[in-house]
């Protein structure tokens, strides 16, 4: 290898959790049923040391009011800092994140006060270098292999739109959860084909003002541009928020949806590298460098579903299940656990419901914990990368005071090894070796030698212990002898 090479891949950097305070106007609330928060956030600057983050929350709210059943929306603008060790203006950085939880502080007059908890992971582009070869040196051999790396091929970020559903039998949408679960992405020249649907469960207000559910399904299929990336790359992408749009008309309400999707991809490639030298008349002196990469098994999708029950505060019932909204991903995490990825964490929703004994509705919070066991190859120490989101959510009465809550997730895992080399990058002639005087060598092998580590023990190019050994196999057996014949002082 001639030139050098770039490693270049994505690390999580650092995590921080800010509190985003929204205040929302709405003339005649009674009571929040439900809220459905997301956020979007970015990297505004990057210092030594710290990056500085700024960004939008949006929520919106499923009210009681004098007129019934209501959503209403509003907005505030998220800021924090993180510090991570090592970073300054020249470093690429970009930032994901997730609502955990929102609190309703206070319904006051025609103004509703929320605070919500937004977990921004800062993610760090981090080089390194694959050093060339050392030039060859008369009398100086060296041991080489070829290491097979991941590098970055590209940063992907675009928008996934898709077409109307079928016209809704509804006036107005109260309230709507949406979900995307997209399929395998796949690397196409400079583009990354993309594949899914989005689900759409919500409930809405009929001409005669009654509550009535609806689901809707849009599938969809499209090409986001990616200058850099090929065909056969391994492409992770992760889900942003699902947006929700809806045109009315006095035949019914069609909605559409989009969807933000941010990821990589990577490629792979070998680079030769010298992993040892010695010379047989000089001791010598080793630079080395140290090369952190990572090799990339493959990206993938599944789908899984997780399952619990709520108690509803004390002296309600449901008797109907009115909604389901809210759902998000409170917590995730991956790791390996006998050699395949674990994904541990929360689903979370807020479920409305009605109480006819107390001739009102209520809402209460559901939150889900999950442990997956995957078919994906991960070796202890390894952490996978992993994305998810709630696709759909469906909830169910169950005994007195109590309601079965169930969740469809889609995860995105990316399993990859780390691999770290330290490659020789110079050699230097020291001292000179004490002159031979035996004509015979003899080296008696420990178990599992390889012909470099004999040559090395012997002081002779690998070339003459061949050579000199006819018919032997390698690795040797323990205790198995090699002979090498030399001339006086050589």
């Amino acid at each position: 290898m001639t030139e050098t090479s770039g490693v270049c891949r994505i690390r999580k950097a650092a995590v921080v959790q800010t509190i985003a305070h929204i205040s929302v106007r709405c003339e005649g609330v009674a009571g929040v049923l439900a809220v459905d928060a997301s956020a979007a956030v970015r990297v505004s600057e990057i210092l030594n040391g710290e990056v500085r983050l700024a960004g939008r929350e949006s929520v919106e709210l499923t009210v009681s009011s004098d007129g019934g059943l209501k959503k209403v929306g509003g907005w505030a603008e998220v800021s924090d800092r993180a510090e991570v060790e090592g970073i300054d203006p020249r470093t690429r950085a970009f930032a994901v994140c997730r609502v955990t939880d929102t609190d309703i502080v206070s319904v006051s007059g025609d103004n509703i006060s929320l605070a919500s908890v937004v977990e921004i992971t800062v993610m760090t582009e981090e080089t390194s270098v694959v050093p060339p070869v050392p030039a060859p040196s008369d009398g100086i051999y060296t041991n080489g292999e070829s290491v097979r790396f991941s590098r970055l091929s590209a940063r992907i970020s675009g928008r996934v739109e898709s077409g109307e559903c079928e016209r809704l039998p509804v006036t107005e949408v109260v309230c709507c959860n949406a979900g995307f679960a997209s399929d395998v992405s796949e690397a196409a020249l400079d583009a990354v084909f993309v594949s899914g649907r989005f689900v759409l469960d919500g409930v809405g207000k009929t001409a005669e003002g009654n509550l009535t559910p609806f689901t809707a399904e849009i599938p969809v299929s499209c090409e986001i541009p990616a200058e850099g990336v090929r065909r056969g790359d391994v492409v992770y992408l992760r889900t942003g928020a699902v947006g929700v749009s809806e045109s009315r008309s006095e035949n019914g309400v069609t909605l559409s949806a989009s969807v933000e999707l941010s990821g990589e991809a990577y490629c792979e490639f070998s680079a030769a590298v010298v992993t040892d030298a010695f010379s047989p008349t000089h001791e010598l002196e080793l630079e080395r460098t140290d090369v952190d990469g990572m090799l990339v098994r493959g990206s993938y999708s599944l789908t899984d579903r997780t399952e619990g029950s709520v108690e509803l505060p004390e002296g309600d019932n449901a008797d109907k299940i009115t909604a389901v909204t809210g759902a998000r991903i409170t917590a995730l995490t991956a790791y390996a656990e006998n050699g395949k990825a674990v994904i541990e964490g929360a689903a979370a929703c807020c479920v409305v419901y009605s109480d006819a004994e107390a001739g009102r509705r209520g809402s209460c919070n559901a939150e889900l914990p999950f442990r997956i066991t995957t078919d994906i190859d991960a070796a202890d120490g390894e952490t996978p990368m992993t994305d998810g989101c709630v696709v759909s959510v469906s909830a169910r009465p169950a005994r007195r005071g109590e309601i079965t809550v169930s969740c469809t997730i889609c995860f995105k895992v990316l399993s990859a090894a780390d691999v770290h080399v330290s490659p020789v990058t110079a050699v230097k002639s020291a001292a000179e070796k004490p002159d031979r005087t035996g004509v015979l060598s003899m080296h008696s092998a420990f178990g599992g030698e390889t012909l470099w580590e004999c040559s090395k023990s012997l002081s002779v190019s690998p070339d003459e212990v061949l050579a000199q050994n006819r018919g032997l196999e390698f690795p040797l057996s323990k205790g198995e002898k090699v002979f090498v014949f030399r001339s006086a002082g050589r």
